[in-house]
């Protein structure tokens, strides 16, 4: 058997058991326990803090309960930590667009659709995200 994939943070965390954390968080916002989702999520940001995903879930937490502007921090952070993630540019925009900033939310959209490989996850984010402000839905 390979040996597990490890996270470096502040001790080696094998990859699955961050995704776990991850993913029970996930399941407490389904839950619509948010207090719960946001106390794994700062948990797992604290051992991993090189990572950018943790705070992508805390911005999509907030995002989920309507709190752009806190969304938008958690996203920020992520772009900041990881400024070559499509992914955290693709959500900035999108909390831009919900603020109503629309041409602000707009640039950050286009540029994540450019820096994400084609036909990648964060690309096709994107792109449904702009193709639903140009058909006047958001």
């Amino acid at each position: 058997m390979a040996d597990p994939v490890m996270v470096e943070g502040l001790i080696p965390v094998p990859q699955a058991e961050v995704a776990l954390l991850l993913e029970c968080g996930y399941l407490y916002m389904e839950m619509q326990k948010p207090r719960e989702a946001e106390e794994i999520f700062n948990g797992v940001a604290a051992l991993v803090p090189s990572s950018e995903v943790p705070l992508l879930c805390l911005g999509n937490l907030f995002f989920s309960l309507g709190r752009f502007d806190r969304a938008l921090k958690f996203h920020q952070e992520a772009l900041k930590k990881s400024p070559e993630s499509a992914l955290a540019q693709a959500h900035v925009g999108e909390s831009l667009l919900f603020m109503k900033k629309r041409a602000e939310g707009k640039a950050a959209l286009e540029k994540a659709a450019g820096m994400a490989p084609e036909g990648s996850d964060a690309a096709a984010f994107a792109n449904s995200l702009l193709d639903a402000l140009a058909a006047g839905v958001i």
